[in-house]
């Protein structure tokens, strides 16, 4: 702020005061405006707004000086004001000061008695002004600083990963939700705890791995086991701007399900590469011995081969085909039409189809209604039902002895429609029924080794009944044979 923008005040009731002050001041380039009283001079200040120096008598009419001061001081706090008045006093002086005067300037005065304090005056406006500018700045930069620690620490605390973070004398000091979620003694553990803490030598020796890295930047990562759960642990030192170590940040990622998919891959390989290869080498055997006239002249022998040719193919088409199904309800490009029909229908056609199979191990294969069922509809997709009757029944036929009884029935449950299969064949363990459902899962035992199968059709089933809002349950007793419900809501229930 130079002089020649300065704007002062002058407030005196006498009017060569008031002049003389004008005079002294307009010439070194200050703007001068004056008022004859205190009220005046108020209204004046509140009108502009922007006077940077005050000179205010004391005793004056409407409004006295020492108001003034507080008044003008509550207006702006930046203004410099000076009391010119021929009565000083000390009491006067300590009550102007404490209600905001800068200093005094006693009548009469000569034009450098006027103008030095004025100068100082402008210079002291200055610094405070700047004082207030670096002071406000500050507090901006402190409220940005504090705001991005805030956000930071939000989005730490709201990532799923383990986020541990350790100072170069290996204690913790920053962990995240996640963290504590995967390593429960971690929420014990108080803020400066050694990393020993923990009790998992193999974070812990990753971690003194990146924090004696003296290479610069560095990722380190590595496999975790945690309880049940495997983890992959990414590690960085953090670094001072000079390259010193002054800490390490670990990040932990669950990736137990994508190991678990690493198994179910290679399950998936080595179960299509043994199903694929054991009947297309069966196949391939009887059609060599067929084509090179081992059985010419036996016609029995050579429909004998054919016959289980077509079996083995029928095995390799079944496969295909819940692979295709269950490929593309993983994809999301399953198509299911529901449509309101009758579930006995549907079960009487999945045992015309599977009848033939039972009578060639002479088993008895029966079907009944219950409570009116055969009168109830539900909303299904008719193929994919079939496809869920067809392997419940198929599978009762395949695991039960020639002999047996496959019992089917529907009946109705309340909201539910239920179809039950019933055999009296092998039955499996409570753990071998706990896996029944999953891909690729088969009992393997003397009793089932022959028997072609891939693992993935009560998968696929569970997957289609699940699509139609249903459930289904299995009860089982090592051999005494096996119970397979399925509940489908009625249609009526539903609104149709």
């Amino acid at each position: 702020m130079t002089q020649e923008n300065v704007r002062v005040l002058v407030v005196d009731d006498e009017l060569g005061m008031r002049e003389g002050c004008r005079k002294i001041l307009e010439p070194e380039g200050y703007i001068v405006e004056s008022a004859e009283d205190g009220q005046a001079g108020l209204e004046l200040f509140q009108r502009r707004g922007d006077f940077a120096i005050a000179l205010v008598d004391l005793n004056m009419p409407r409004m006295g000086g020492m108001k003034l001061i507080g008044r003008l001081r509550e207006l702006d706090e930046d203004v410099v004001i000076f009391v010119i008045t021929a009565y000083a006093a000390i009491e006067t002086a300590v009550e102007a000061t404490r209600r905001g005067a800068y200093g005094y300037i006693p009548k009469p005065f000569t034009p450098d008695e006027l103008l030095l304090p004025v100068r100082n005056g402008i210079e002291r406006r200055a610094l405070a002004i700047e004082a207030k500018r670096l002071r406000e700045e500050r507090e901006r930069r402190l409220l940005e600083v504090a705001f991005e620690r805030t956000k930071a620490s939000t989005i730490i605390s709201c990532m799923t990963d383990g986020v541990l973070v350790i100072n170069r004398d290996k204690q913790i000091v920053l962990r995240n939700n996640g963290m504590m979620r995967i390593l429960p003694s971690c929420a014990t553990l108080s803020l400066s705890s050694p990393l020993s803490a923990l009790e998992c030598p193999e974070l812990e020796k990753l971690i003194e791995e990146v924090l004696s890295t003296d290479t610069g930047p560095v990722i380190a990562s590595r496999e975790v086991a945690l309880d049940r759960c495997v983890y992959m642990v990414n590690a960085s030192p953090v670094l001072e701007p000079n390259g010193d170590v002054m800490g390490a940040v670990a990040v932990l990622r669950d990736i137990t399900a994508l190991k678990k998919l690493d198994v179910a891959k290679s399950m998936f390989i080595s179960m299509v590469a043994h199903e694929v290869k054991n009947p297309l080498a069966a196949v391939e055997n009887y059609l060599t011995v067929i084509l090179k006239g081992y059985v010419d002249g036996e016609p029995e022998k050579q429909r004998d081969m054919l016959e289980r040719s077509m079996v083995r193919l029928n095995t390799l088409r079944t496969m295909v085909s819940e692979l295709i199904n269950l490929t593309a309800i993983e994809t999301g490009n399953f198509t299911v039409k529901r449509s309101v029909l009758g579930l006995t229908q549907v079960v009487t056609e999945a045992l015309d189809a599977c009848r033939e199979r039972a009578e060639g191990k002479k088993q008895e294969l029966s079907f009944s209604c219950a409570n009116g069922a055969e009168d109830v509809q539900i909303l299904a997709d008719r193929d994919s039902l079939f496809i869920v009757c067809t392997n419940l029944i198929d599978n009762a036929i395949k695991y039960t002895p020639e002999g047996g009884a496959i019992r089917v029935q529907v009946a109705q449950n309340g909201a539910f429609l239920k179809l039950s299969v019933e055999d009296n064949g092998i039955g499996m363990s409570d753990e071998e029924s706990e896996h029944v459902f999953e891909e690729f899962f088969r009992v393997k035992n003397r009793q089932t080794v022959k028997e072609p199968g891939t693992g993935l059709g009560l998968s696929l089933v569970k997957r289609l009944v699940e699509m139609h809002d249903g459930a289904i349950s299995l009860r089982s007793t090592p051999g005494a044979g096996s119970t397979f419900t399925l509940s489908l809501p009625i249609a009526a229930r539903m609104g149709m």
